[in-house]
């Protein structure tokens, strides 16, 4: 008897399930609703939504299933195939309630069009004739979506609660780009801005990609205001000025920027309309520690301003990544504040105006030969002087060197540079490309009292000072070939003067002493 029971309930299961699935599909399954749903879906994002195919299933639940959607005029946003899931009891009055969409292979191209967000109501009551009706969403799944710009694309999954058609909560994005993986969840406000949060965690992240893919959302983050009705013919709507307000945390094992490998990366990232402020940004570089902010104003000509502190950085490091290894060595601390245009590195070196005061201790000057041309020149003999300029090249190492900078069309200008060894000093004025094409300085040089020992000695009896020696120079030429000209015309004459007076001297004191002793 009981084996009777179970049978009978399992075929009315059976019997059950195939009627509604039969009447699911009856309902479901017609152009009709594909086209009843295509007019709702386009009212409520404000572009026009096309819809190839749909169908239904009723496990887990029924499931409306519509197979090649686009949206767009020229079908910027592509969803291969989207699941509505809704309730049993809500669709026996052609009704999509609590509705669970699953989309998957979604592929959005930015900019996207402008969107203009109705309200709910709007949406899910249209003409009362409809044969079915969207209503609410409770939960929304994408799986396998790509967003595509400029040639880079995005892939991953997000999975999202909206709250209404204008707010969403993101409890998950699941991002791919490169190899390098994006983590992260957030609180949508309101869609028509974006306006809301979002914390980001990355593996490794490629900051240069990260603000190209940021101009592109802002550029198409323009909507329609509510209501606004997509013209005759898909036409896409004017758009307002961008009123996105995002605020993004982020935090980085690693990433690059400008080609520069970075590593332990925090970040707190605003953008409103379409200025970027990353406001404080940290990271290691170089072996060294950067902290700072930066703003950015996106768009089709971008700008940006900078400010920054720099510790410890390993200048040949930082030289080697520039093309010009071995160029400057030793540790360098620095404070920079630029404005510019342009994102990346090569446009903004060009474009940066500007000040930066930096330090560089315990290195080397590539083929500076700063000694070796102190000690031609205070010999007094041409033929060294000719030998020194000629001479193979000699790496100068210093103990400190650094000054203020004023930055401005990719050159260089400062009142105060100033390098430091033991052997000598130079304080100096003037210029150099920041590329290293060009270096002009003038200023002066002081031996130490060891060094200046070893002048002529005609030299050496003319000083007035403290020993040591005090010269005019001048520093031309292009990195890594320097040119040093250092003026002994001055104290040359001085010392022929103060060596004519002693002989002077000695021989009115040798004539003074001839006529005593007679």
């Amino acid at each position: 008897m009981i084996k009777k029971v179970v049978l009978g309930l399992v075929v009315l299961l059976l019997v059950t399930g195939l009627g509604l699935f039969v009447w699911a599909r009856s309902v479901l399954s017609t152009d009709t609703v594909r086209n009843a749903l295509a007019a709702q879906m386009s009212t409520a994002l404000g572009q026009p939504v096309t819809v190839e195919s749909v169908s239904a299933t009723i496990y887990p639940r029924v499931t409306v299933q519509l197979k090649g959607v686009a949206i767009g005029k020229d079908g910027a946003i592509k969803v291969n195939a989207l699941d509505v899931g809704t309730d049993f009891r809500a669709l026996l009055s052609r009704r999509i309630e609590a509705a669970a969409l699953h989309i998957d292979g979604a592929t959005l191209n930015l900019p996207l069009p402008p969107l203009a967000f109705g309200s709910a109501d709007a949406a899910a009551a249209p003409e009362s004739s409809a044969p079915v009706t969207l209503g609410s969403v409770d939960e929304v799944v994408l799986s396998n979506i790509q967003i595509v710009s400029r040639g880079r694309t995005l892939t991953g999954d997000i999975d999202i609660v909206p709250h209404g058609l204008n707010a969403l909560t993101i409890r998950r994005i699941a991002l791919v780009a490169d190899g390098a993986r994006i983590d992260g969840s957030g609180e949508i406000t309101d869609l028509a801005g974006p306006v809301g949060t979002l914390d980001l965690k990355a593996g490794a992240l490629d900051l240069d990609q990260l603000m190209a893919f940021a101009t592109d959302f802002s550029e198409g983050s323009g909507v329609a205001t509510t209501g606004t009705a997509v013209p005759a013919g898909g036409a896409t709507p004017s758009t307002a000025p961008s009123t996105a307000d995002l605020k993004v945390t982020l935090a980085a094992d690693r990433a690059t920027m400008g080609g520069v490998a970075i590593d332990h990366v925090t970040g707190s990232a605003h953008l409103k309309g379409e200025a970027v402020t990353v406001d404080p940004l940290a990271f290691n570089l170089f072996g060294g520690t950067y902290a700072g902010t930066l703003a950015a104003t996106l768009g089709i000509t971008p700008s940006f301003g900078w400010k920054a502190a720099l510790k410890n950085v390993d200048v040949a490091a930082l030289t080697a990544y520039a093309g010009s290894p071995g160029l400057v060595t030793g540790r360098m601390s620095a404070d920079i504040d630029l404005v510019g245009n342009g994102i990346d590195a090569a446009t903004a070196m060009k474009t940066a105006r500007g000040t930066a005061r930096l330090t560089v201790v315990n290195g080397t000057v590539k083929n500076l030969a700063l000694v070796r041309s102190a000690v031609a020149a205070t010999s007094l003999n041409p033929q060294a002087v000719i030998s020194a300029a000629q001479g193979q090249p000699i790496d100068e190492p210093f103990t400190e060197m650094g000054g203020a900078l004023s930055i401005a069309a990719g050159t260089a200008s400062t009142p105060d540079l100033h390098f430091i060894s033991k052997d000598i000093r130079l304080d100096a004025g003037g210029a150099l490309k920041l590329d290293g094409s060009g270096v002009t300085l003038q200023g002066i040089v002081q031996l130490s009292e060891e060094l200046s020992k070893q002048a002529n000695p005609a030299i050496v009896r003319a000083l007035q000072d403290n020993g040591q020696i005090t010269l005019p120079a001048t520093v031309r030429g292009t990195a890594q070939k320097y040119q040093i000209e250092i003026d002994t015309t001055a104290l040359a004459r001085r010392a022929l003067t103060n060596e004519a007076k002693t002989q002077a001297t000695d021989a009115v004191k040798r004539g003074l002493g001839g006529l005593l002793r007679r």
